[in-house]
């Protein structure tokens, strides 16, 4: 199915996926009041056509993998592209942006303590075409595709999907967790594909059904894992995507951060240390609806100096390769 002509249940059926990633067709069917073939027919269409993927991420400081980083690198003219795909294709990158203005690369990066002067001091700043890196750490996600909410979905269709309380701190800065061989192999089989049946997933980690089943909403219930519905926005009606970086002052950082959290149009958003304070993505119909946004919007009257981009090309979002690249 080509992602230009999506229908408006197929927009709905993202939406429901990006509630429950690994909700059954029938209740999404059930959800939406559209007969099960239907719904069945059409989202596997979306999946197989790669419009949308369902991708487990896990915690990355509780993981071991480290502390979150957003990284805005300036590249050569002549070789922008292939500098940011080395860029998206390290192990640290979970996401990485081709976008305007004077740095032309974003990646957001995770690495452990004792990586991280090698990484952004040296390895960084010796890939061909980079001639500038700046690093700015992560204090918490503000927004996710975990949590984003294009506002699709009716509050009652939405309240049929989700699955237990919704994960509104990640990721979380506590003790590591202990996972052992058939956890590790559990987590795989959801990076990989995180609609694969409990049946399969217990065959790849040699443990029952049951006992998959348990471990697997073990770790969704605790944050250890979020389920991520990795979707092209232009499906959703947003071909529209910029990235703004915000200057605020320190008393309405969480005032800022609440009003972006409640906006059906910022997909991804960070409060990050250094010279601005968040980070955000935003997807929007037009042009005209960001210009709106960018001078319209209740929060910006917060805001003491903003910098926007637009995104031109995406590389790799929450790990996953974009196709060229793949």
């Amino acid at each position: 199915m080509p992602v230009s002509s999506p229908t408006d249940l197929d927009r709905r059926i993202v939406a429901a996926l990006m509630v429950d990633g690994r909700a059954p067709w029938t209740k999404i069917a059930g959800a939406l009041g559209v007969p099960d073939r239907t719904v069945t027919r059409r989202g596997t269409a979306l999946l197989e056509s790669g419009a949308v993927g369902i991708h487990a991420l896990a915690d990355p400081h509780r993981t071991g993998r480290g502390d979150p980083f957003v990284v805005s690198l300036s590249c050569t003219p002549a070789v922008v592209w292939p500098t940011c795909a080395s860029i998206a294709r390290r192990g640290e990158t979970v996401t990485t942006y081709v976008v305007s203005g004077r740095a032309q690369c974003l990646a957001d990066m995770w690495c452990p303590e004792t990586r991280q002067a090698q990484l952004f001091l040296h390895e960084l700043g010796a890939t061909p075409g980079v001639t500038e890196v700046e690093v700015a750490p992560v204090l918490r996600y503000i927004q996710t595709l975990t949590t984003w909410d294009p506002g699709i979905l009716e509050r009652t269709e939405v309240d049929a999907l989700r699955v237990g309380d919704p994960i509104t701190t990640w990721p979380v800065f506590g003790e590591p967790a202990r996972l052992d061989r058939e956890d590790k192999a559990l987590l795989r089989g959801l990076v990989e594909d995180g609609r694969r049946t409990f049946e399969e997933l217990g065959r790849l980690a040699g443990v029952s059904e049951q006992t998959t089943a348990r471990r697997v909403e073990t770790m969704r219930a605790s944050g250890l894992v979020t389920l991520r519905a990795v979707v092209d926005p232009r499906v959703l009606g947003l071909p529209v995507a910029a990235l703004l970086r915000l200057r605020i002052r320190p008393p309405v950082v969480e005032t800022v951060a609440a009003a972006l959290t409640a906006s059906p149009h910022v997909r991804y958003a960070a409060m990050v240390m250094g010279e601005h304070q968040i980070v955000a993505d935003v997807r929007l119909p037009t042009k005209d609806a960001l210009r709106q946004l960018l001078t319209g919007a209740e929060w910006t009257e917060h805001v003491e100096a903003m910098e926007s981009s637009l995104i031109l090309d995406v590389l790799k979002q929450s790990e996953v390769l974009a196709s060229s690249l793949r």
